[in-house]
């Protein structure tokens, strides 16, 4: 999976996109959820009219041992340039990530249909547990910008490793 923040066209970017890191096997999910319903209702709870809105969809995935540098691009947080015995170290400032960002989930598998997000917004909840160690769990709801589609999808020409 690659991000890049997002360019004001709302186009995919063509260069910038990098990796998110190390992906917890099988955690990644495309999801569609409802839109809002409208129903229109006649005396005595009879329904003459309904219509159904398009909903969102949502890409979720979970990041196992996320790299500094990740929190930092996220704007997250950054590194201690302190000299001393915290040089080096992140210093989580937020979970809040700002402004919008672009996705690229490319499959692994030769032949397999990947989806290109040209705007997204994400959502991040770090996380620790003995069995897993650190993780960072993303969500990127797919906004549907200037660009005026979800997201477009391609075939992989080759095996990923």
């Amino acid at each position: 999976m690659e991000i890049a923040s997002t360019n004001e066209a709302e186009t995919m970017p063509a260069t910038g996109l990098e990796s998110i890191g190390t992906i917890k096997d099988k955690s990644s999910t495309l999801e569609a959820s409802d839109g809002d319903t409208l129903e229109a209702k006649a005396t005595g709870g009879e329904s003459v009219a309904k219509e159904v809105g398009e909903g969102g969809y949502t890409v979720k995935t979970r990041i196992i041992e996320p790299e500094d540098e990740l929190y930092v691009k996220l704007g997250m947080g950054n590194i201690s340039e302190e000299e001393g015995a915290e040089k080096g170290e992140l210093k989580v400032t937020t979970h809040v990530v700002s402004g919008d960002w672009a996705l690229k989930v490319t499959p692994k598998n030769k032949g397999a249909k990947g989806i290109k997000a040209p705007k997204t917004h994400i959502t991040a909840k770090p996380g620790w547990s003995e069995e897993e160690g650190n993780f960072l769990d993303l969500e990127f709801e797919i906004l549907k910008g200037a660009a005026n589609y979800w997201y477009s999808r391609f075939t992989t020409t080759a095996v990923l490793p």
